[in-house]
């Protein structure tokens, strides 16, 4: 009796010309959405609409010049890096948090008619766009030895299980 044989299903990856700039437009539109739902029900639960950057064009511009920086730096990571898989995981909640010091900042000084409540929707916006945009980014620009084999082009690998009797 042979062993079965298991495929990885074949996954059909963009042209790597075309990687970088899905992963930022799939990021930039999840998290503008996620980010538009957050400024709603900071609004709703009595955050003024004069504090700007919960205005959907204020956010939409900075969304995407953060996936769009995130997204380089999340490539030249991952073809640059001795060790992408490991740095990524502390690199990414590390940036995370550098992002919360200009809300912290608004906050401080009152800036833009700027409330605490206002300053945590900031906070929220900025982990759901992270979310969408690691999402995003492991996606469509995979990070790891089969991942980037993958990338690549590689064929799937094939495995043989041993029998079980």
């Amino acid at each position: 009796m042979s062993a079965p044989i298991t495929a990885t299903p074949a996954v059909r990856r963009l042209p790597a010309a075309a990687a970088l700039p899905a992963a930022i437009v799939s990021a930039a539109v999840a998290g503008d959405l996620a980010s538009y739902v957050i400024s709603a029900i900071a609004h709703a639960a009595g955050v003024t609409h004069s504090f700007s950057p919960l205005q959907l064009p204020t956010f939409t511009a900075l969304i995407v010049v953060g996936v769009v920086v995130g997204g380089l730096g999340w490539q030249l990571v991952r073809t640059r890096a001795p060790r992408p898989g490991r740095l990524l995981p502390r690199l990414v909640p590390a940036v995370l948090l550098l992002s919360f010091i200009p809300d912290l900042l608004i906050g401080i000084t009152g800036g833009f008619h700027a409330t605490w409540g206002g300053v945590a929707a900031l906070m929220c916006m900025h982990v759901a766009v992270a979310a969408a945009a690691v999402a995003s980014y492991s996606l469509f620009l995979p990070v790891g030895g089969q991942a980037v084999a993958a990338a690549a082009g590689a064929r799937p690998m094939v495995t043989r299980k041993p029998a079980t009797r």
